[in-house]
């Protein structure tokens, strides 16, 4: 399948996900209450550590899968499928047992206010046990985007959340609420990777799991591909993953729905937007490969540009109606959300468009700088959220993440980056953010004149006013893509009239 169509189809997935998150959360919020569903965000922020325990593996198998099956070496592809999941499970073995260990003393770290312990320690366990399949099976949905069928991974993707959705829907009460969403996480995930499993070995049909192809020499070569993706993943969990633990141990459950409330908003735009950084990672290696540089600074200053239009129309929305949005989706009394969407995405206004500069240096080979820098921004990001939290509360944890996404990515990764690709201020400026003035123009004036009027609190007032966005923001690109073939027509014909 083409690159366009992947991409198509990964972002339909993620469209999918987020969409039925955004319908879910009030539902799961207003049927449990701020208590449990606070509790369920701690004991998952919990749980989604244990990603840690993925090493990093998830690049290097789809990358030796789509090698050895273009290379048509079999034997190879099937050594390093039987390595990385033997470390999967092993993996997956170490979260089970932390989780026994952690339903165990759970009644001694922590009070549990308005809950069962007994539920609560189900919940961990069934929790446990959730990782550990996800994390046993996730080989097989690797081995299907080696091959480039995202057609399926996804699509089975697809299926589990509305499945999920479903689940929800029909049996989630108020009481037992946390163990009734552990156990259809649970199902679902092994139905996922079952499901994977299945589509994987009937779509590679010479695939093999055996012990006789566990070797040393396999085991090193992925390992040492995986190292500073690991690094990086370790980094990624603590900035993104580790807000919602440490406002939960420190300021209790409740405290916990606000801040999710508004970085579940933030997440609507990043996770579209990194994206883009996926898909250029290997058109930017290709490009370098070929030593086409201008091509590659072309392509790294345009990505930069798009990650930034979108982020900052994204925050230009927030600025004058993420009010507005939090009243409609979640209710009255989340009044503290409406700042910390506006500090989480102004942190991103910088993070999402040097992560396709990220990205592109990863493409290029260029990988052990951003990863050490990215853990150093993760723990300065740790630090940083534990000394301001005494003093602002969730603002500090908020602030905390801001704080070191600008400082060491603008001040450090993007002039290292710059550097390395060989990219000046200059055309960074007028290839990637230059065209995008007139679309934020546009989207700023929108807002202000909108803003205006009074807005009624109902769902067709938010989706006149995002459809009205959308359409201000395609009409502002497309006419900068209108001035751009204008002026290419007018300089080939200057150019033919010369000649």
């Amino acid at each position: 399948m083409s690159v366009k169509v992947n991409v198509l189809i990964s972002w339909l997935a993620h469209a999918v996900t987020l969409g039925i998150g955004f319908f879910l959360m009030p539902y799961i919020l207003h049927t449990v209450g701020d208590g449990t569903y606070g509790t369920w965000l701690f004991l998952n922020s919990i749980a989604g550590q244990t990603g840690l325990l993925y090493l990093g593996f998830g690049d290097a198998i789809s990358r030796f899968t789509s090698k050895y099956q273009a290379e048509r070496k079999w034997g190879e592809l099937n050594r390093t499928a039987s390595c990385i999941t033997s470390v999967y499970c092993g993996s997956a073995c170490v979260a089970l047992l932390i989780g026994i260990i952690f339903a165990l003393i759970a009644p001694s770290v922590y009070d549990w206010p308005g809950q069962s312990i007994t539920e609560v320690q189900i919940a961990i366990l069934l929790l446990a046990l959730n990782a550990a399949f996800s994390i046993g099976g996730s080989s097989f949905g690797g081995l299907l985007m080696g091959i480039q069928r995202f057609d399926i991974e996804r699509g089975i993707v697809i299926v589990v959340n509305i499945s999920r959705l479903v689940l929800t829907l029909l049996f989630l009460r108020s009481t037992y609420g946390l163990v009734t969403l552990a156990s259809i996480f649970l199902g679902l995930t092994i139905f996922e990777n079952v499901a994977m499993a299945v589509m994987a070995f009937r779509l590679i049909p010479t695939l093999r799991m055996r012990f006789s192809d566990l070797k040393k020499s396999v085991y090193k070569k992925c390992f040492s591909f995986s190292l500073f993706t690991f690094l990086s993943l370790i980094a990624e969990q603590i900035i993104y993953m580790t807000d919602t633990i440490i406002i939960g141990y420190f300021l209790g459950p409740v405290a916990v729905v606000p801040y999710y409330i508004a970085f579940r908003l933030c997440d609507m735009v990043r996770i579209p937007v990194l994206q883009i950084g996926y898909v250029f990672l290997p058109k930017a290696g290709q490009l370098h490969s070929l030593k086409q540089n201008d091509d590659l600074k072309k392509l790294i200053s345009q990505g930069f540009g798009i990650a930034f239009l979108l982020v900052c129309s994204a925050f230009i929305g927030a600025y004058f109606f993420s009010d507005l949005m939090i009243r409609v989706w979640i209710g009255d009394g989340y009044a503290e959300s409406y700042l910390i969407v506006l500090i989480l995405l102004g942190g991103q206004l910088v993070a999402l468009p040097t992560h396709v500069m990220r990205h592109a240096l990863i493409g290029t080979g260029y990988v052990r700088i951003p990863a050490i820098l990215f853990l150093v921004e993760a723990v300065a990001n740790l630090i940083l959220s534990l000394s301001l939290l005494p003093y602002w509360g969730i603002y500090g944890v908020a602030f905390g993440t801001f704080f070191p996404l600008v400082v060491i990515e603008l001040g450090l990764v993007v002039p290292i980056a710059m550097k390395q690709l060989k990219l000046s201020v200059r055309e960074l400026f007028m290839e990637g953010l230059w065209p995008q003035l007139l679309p934020l123009g546009m989207i700023l004036t929108y807002s202000i004149v909108v803003s205006r009027y009074k807005l009624e609190d109902n769902w067709p007032t938010v989706i006149g006013i995002v459809a009205g966005a959308a359409f201000v923001l395609l009409l502002g690109i497309g006419l900068v893509h209108w001035k751009k073939k204008v002026n290419r027509i007018e300089k080939l014909q200057e150019a033919t009239a010369v000649n």
